[in-house]
């Protein structure tokens, strides 16, 4: 895909998503009110057995839940997950207990039926609780409300309407890691969890990966210049990638660069520009499956990204990254593996992207992501690498701002 053609394709995605968010935030403040009418619903007195996550779109999101499908997978707990249905595999390959209720891309035809389907299920079988781990989307809440007596725990997002569509409200902190906000939702519900908890990749998955990149001495990097369906803004520019891949080279590193199938316009243009030839940086956008990206992520030695999906894939492994990141804070999303960098220039306007405006951003320039210079990033990169060789330890990622 050329370049116009790709940046087409991310403006139909990002445009969609906009108007979907847009539809919600209209009906929200409807359903809220029609919510004040019915009495809250008390939580289970004990651990509960039967557990409904809700959370739709974002791989990373589910990679952030490691602790809790874990903790699933020890109890024996039954626990379903409301999710789209490109989460399955996912789900599939590292959770296998957890029953996936997929629903297609809500801009599809498709997901009115199979939504309704996915109620009927629930109003069936009811849980004893609903984790919403959606931070301002309200439509998908009411539903499930409406669907089943569970009592549902999740945060009441500022602006957002959701406070009377929650049983057990969590108050909204900006400042909290996403993945801790997880952890709260599931300990207020009575599950209990260990944070050290990591995923890990499958064995076939891993074979896969090792034939397509044999395992040398040479330190693995891999690049991820794409930012999933939600505001290209994310991204820090395809040509600082192209330059940094070969800053990368000439230290001797082999270098990968990966995205899905609506990425593989961005990422020729980073292998390309490189140095000029493409196969000198090895371009696997849309080759690999997720348990593959899983276990390539798992093999790397570092992982340089924008803020999306992969970075929080590489954290639940526990390999260390240097994130890119602007619109988004990384005091929300950042990574936490011993040893990795976020990146954040802090400029007065960022962070643009929050949950308490339903993460609508109006930027056009992006100059947050434009602020982070290859010298910089190249300089963490160094620092990762070599922390990594020798193993120094540090107590937490580090994160750097102006």
């Amino acid at each position: 895909m050329n370049e116009p053609a790709s940046r087409r394709t991310d403006s139909w995605r990002s445009h969609a998503l906009e108007a979907l968010k847009r539809f919600d935030a209209t009906l929200a403040p409807a359903l809220a009110r029609a919510a004040r009418h019915s009495a809250r619903r008390a939580l289970p007195s004990g651990t509960p057995a039967d557990v409904v996550v809700v959370r739709l779109w974002g791989l990373g999101n589910l990679a952030l839940m490691t602790p809790l499908f874990a903790a699933s997978r020890r109890s024996g707990q039954r626990m379903r997950l409301v999710t789209l249905e490109r989460n399955r595999a996912f789900m599939r390959d590292h959770w296998p207990h957890v029953d996936v209720l997929g629903l297609p891309t809500p801009y599809r035809p498709a997901v009115g039926p199979a939504f309704a389907r996915t109620l009927a299920a629930l109003r069936r079988s009811p849980p004893d609780v609903v984790l919403d781990a959606e931070s301002f989307l309200s439509l998908p809440t009411a539903c499930v409300r409406a669907a089943t007596p569970a009592p549902i725990v999740g945060v009441a997002t500022p602006g957002q309407h959701r406070a009377a569509l929650l049983d057990a409200p969590i108050v909204h902190d900006p400042h909290r890691h996403a993945a801790d906000t997880f952890a709260l939702i599931a300990s207020t519900a009575g599950l209990a969890l260990q944070s050290n908890e990591l995923l890990t990749a499958t064995d076939r998955a891993l074979a896969s990966v090792d034939a397509l990149v044999p395992p040398t001495a040479r330190p693995l990097v891999v690049l991820h210049p794409g930012s999933g369906d939600h505001f290209p803004g994310r991204r820090w520019p395809a040509a600082r990638f192209a330059r940094l891949a070969r800053e990368l080279r000439t230290l001797g590193c082999r270098v990968v660069v990966t995205g899905d199938r609506h990425e593989r316009g961005l990422a020729a243009q980073v292998c390309l520009g490189s140095l000029g030839q493409q196969d000198e940086v090895l371009d696997l956008a849309a080759a690999l499956d997720t348990a593959q990206l899983v276990a390539l992520l798992a093999r790397a030695d570092l992982l340089v990204t924008n803020d999306t999906g992969p970075l929080h894939l590489a954290d639940a492994l526990g390999t260390p990254s240097v994130a890119l990141f602007g619109p988004n804070t990384p005091e929300r999303y950042g990574p936490r593996v011993v040893g990795s960098v976020a990146l954040f220039a802090g400029l007065p306007c960022s962070p643009c992207l929050d949950e308490r405006t339903a993460k609508a951003s109006s930027c056009s320039t992006f100059e947050c992501m434009q602020a982070l210079s290859v010298e910089r990033v190249l300089t963490s990169v160094r620092s990762v690498l070599a922390r990594r060789r020798s193993r120094v330890p540090t107590e937490t990622a580090i994160a750097c701002r102006g």
